[in-house]
C-alpha cells in the first residue's frame, strides 16, 4: 500500500516508522495514494480532511476528530478515527472483566508533567499548549473520554471542573475534572492533567465486591495493531472501529463539559 501522511510530528513519524515496518510504503504523492493519514495539528483536521475526501480514499484522523463540531457533519466516507487505546490488548481485556451490572465507582485518570513529553523541545510552543492549535488536556487526553463512552455506552449528563496551570505558563486548560452519567446509570470520574509530577494512568472500578483495575503501559503494538486494521480498511476487509459517529461523541462530552463547569 502507498499512503500519504499529513503532519510529521511525533505521532506522524510514529506512523510513518509503523506502517513502513509492516512493508507499506509512505509517499508524498497524493495522486498515487491508496488512502491518507491526517496527523497536524487539531484545528487543521476538518480543514485537512475536507481536502482530502474529494479522492474518495480511506482517510485516517488522529484523535481527536476535530478541535470543535463545526462543520462536522460534512465529513463523509471510509474514515478511522485514531483513539489508539482502543487497540491495546490490555485494555481490551480489562473491558471484558467489567460487570454489567454492580458498578459502584469509575475512576479513570491520565496525569503527567507537559515539559516531559518531549524534552528535546519546548514544550510552551507545543500545539498541546496553544489554543489555536486545539491544545489543552480536553482535547488532547480525549482517549480517557473515547474509552468510557466505548466501556460505558452513551452519556446522559456532563459536568467539568477546568484548570490553568500557572507553573506551566501555557495558554490551555492544564487539568480536567469530569463526571459522566451515562444512561446505564452509572457515573464515572476522569482526572486529566499535563501538571502533574507523579505520571499515572489508569482505570479503577469498584463494585459491591471486588475492585477492578487497569494500568496503562506504554507499547507500540497497539500503535502496530492500530495500522494493521487501517490498511485492511484501505484493502476493504474491514470496516473502521472507530468511526466519525465516535469522534463526535467524544467532542460532544468535550463541548458540553466547557459548557457545564462547577
Amino acid at each position: 500500500m502507498k499512503l500519504v501522511i499529513v503532519g510529521l510530528g511525533s505521532i506522524g513519524k510514529r506512523h510513518k516508522q509503523n506502517l513502513e515496518l509492516l512493508g507499506h510504503e509512505v509517499i508524498s504523492s497524493f495522486g498515487k495514494a491508496d488512502g491518507f493519514l491526517i496527523c497536524n495539528p487539531t484545528s487543521k483536521h476538518l480543514e485537512t480532511a475536507l481536502q482530502l475526501i474529494k479522492f474518495d480514499l480511506p482517510i485516517f484522523i488522529e484523535k481527536p476528530l476535530s478541535h470543535n463540531l463545526d462543520n462536522i457533519d460534512q465529513l463523509k466516507g471510509n474514515i478511522l478515527v485514531g483513539y489508539c487505546l482502543r487497540f491495546d490488548e490490555s485494555l481490551k481485556k480489562f473491558k471484558k472483566t467489567v460487570p454489567a451490572k454492580g458498578i459502584k465507582s469509575i475512576k479513570i485518570v491520565c496525569q503527567s508533567w507537559l515539559p516531559d513529553w518531549h524534552p528535546q523541545t519546548d514544550y510552551s510552543q507545543s500545539y498541546s499548549a496553544k489554543k489555536e492549535l486545539g491544545g489543552g488536556v480536553l482535547l488532547d487526553l480525549s482517549h480517557e473520554i473515547d474509552y468510557a463512552l466505548w466501556f460505558f455506552g452513551p452519556v446522559k449528563k456532563v459536568s467539568a471542573k477546568l484548570q490553568m496551570a500557572p507553573e506551566l505558563n501555557i495558554e490551555t486548560e492544564a487539568m480536567a475534572d469530569l463526571n459522566l452519567e451515562f444512561f446505564s446509570g452509572v457515573k464515572a470520574e476522569i482526572h486529566l492533567s499535563y501538571a502533574s509530577r507523579q505520571p499515572a494512568r489508569f482505570c479503577e472500578i469498584k463494585t459491591s465486591d471486588q475492585v477492578l483495575r487497569w494500568d496503562f503501559q506504554p507499547n507500540n503494538e497497539m500503535y502496530l495493531e492500530e495500522m494493521r486494521h487501517f490498511i485492511n480498511v484501505v484493502n476493504n476487509k474491514e470496516i473502521p472501529l472507530v468511526t466519525v459517529a465516535d469522534g463526535r461523541r467524544v467532542l460532544d462530552v468535550i463541548e458540553t463539559a466547557k459548557i457545564n463547569q462547577v
